[in-house]
């Protein structure tokens, strides 16, 4: 049985194994530490909303609309349907005269319930609800300072869309031809690539270092924004956010679905990517955690307050403790 797993116990049996594959880059781009496969090839899915977010900086469209710090962290992330994630995104369809109309991000349960375990009203829920809206908005917003059509603004060949490839392909130095195109469970393209280059975009939210000076830039007020604003990244229950907290924001972390996620590390200038091969969520934060500690990026104390996330229970219906999660790898080093 492979050694770079996830393994969920039911008592003391195992019952499940969720195979790992991690990649660390260094603050240039090179490959630092590995555990499975690191050219693992997958969509960056909602990983990808930092990149989505540089385009919007980068085209000038931030800049002519105004656009605060908390509005372009909220592009950049999975935000949880709150009230006041509702505000922001709404706040910037307005800088634009548009309106949650022009959104086709369609609809779910917003994430404030589902993560902290509350039962939604019965009701139908908004646009500006879905954790991409935000996304979303900023790509109407590029449209709108471009002149592009916002009306078809998700199709793969729309040119926001082809900016936005663009900039993936440069940050992540993978050859633009060779990325898949994919499309989101929000209807907007996603991008298939290695895990490794996956990784090294991360890095440069770190480091800044792009071709050119304006992306560096741009690159540095995304990163910044990502850093004040971790509660538009995500929100209250959440990996992202609870990581960010526990380490005084020195991890700055964008979830993928199916268990992708992506961080640059501060003060290391690391950039990871983790993914769980069979798409299981349950297992992406031991597994998550425990890449975290072997690079010695959080300390005991962290590490305690991030428990639930490192080492999770399971229950039953009863609320019963009845099994457990434990990661079951090692990080090697690559020289």
């Amino acid at each position: 049985m492979s050694a770079t797993v996830v393994r969920a116990f039911r008592g003391r049996t195992i019952e499940s194994v969720h195979q790992v594959a991690v990649a660390v880059v260094d603050s240039s781009g090179k490959l630092r530490y590995s555990a499975g496969d690191p050219n693992f090839v997958t969509f960056l899915r909602s990983s990808a909303k930092p990149f989505q977010a540089l385009a919007v900086v980068d085209s000038g469209a931030a800049e002519a609309f105004g656009l605060t710090q908390q509005e372009i962290a909220i592009i950049a992330g999975s935000h949880n349907g709150e009230k006041k994630h509702v505000k922001v995104v709404r706040g910037i369809l307005k800088k634009v005269g548009l309106n949650k109309g022009h959104l086709q991000c369609g609809t779910h349960i917003p994430h404030h319930y589902t993560a902290l375990g509350i039962t939604p009203p019965k009701k139908r829920f908004s646009f500006l609800q879905h954790n991409c809206s935000g996304k979303h908005a900023g790509m109407l917003l590029t449209c709108v300072y471009e002149g592009w059509n916002v009306k078809n603004y998700l199709n793969p060949r729309h040119r926001v869309q082809k900016l936005i490839t663009k900039k993936i392909s440069d940050l992540c130095e993978y050859p633009e031809r060779k990325i898949k195109i994919g499309i989101e469970g929000c209807g907007a393209p996603t991008h298939a690539l290695p895990l490794k280059n996956m990784a090294i975009g991360f890095s440069k939210l770190k480091n800044f270092r792009a071709k050119l000076e304006r992306t560096s830039q741009s690159l540095q007020v995304v990163a910044d924004s990502m850093w004040r604003y971790p509660d538009m990244i995500s929100g209250r229950g959440r990996l992202d956010y609870d990581v960010a907290l526990a380490s005084k924001r020195n991890i700055q972390a964008k979830a993928g679905a199916e268990a992708l996620h992506c961080a640059f590390v501060l003060d290391k200038g690391y950039g990871l990517a983790v993914k769980i091969l069979d798409g299981s969520r349950r297992a992406t934060g031991p597994a998550a955690m425990e890449t975290y500690r072997q690079l010695g990026v959080l300390n005991k104390s962290q590490l305690r307050n991030l428990r639930e996330w490192a080492l999770p229970s399971v229950f039953n219906h009863q609320g019963k403790k009845v099994g457990f999660l434990r990661p079951d790898f090692r990080l090697k080093r690559v020289r």
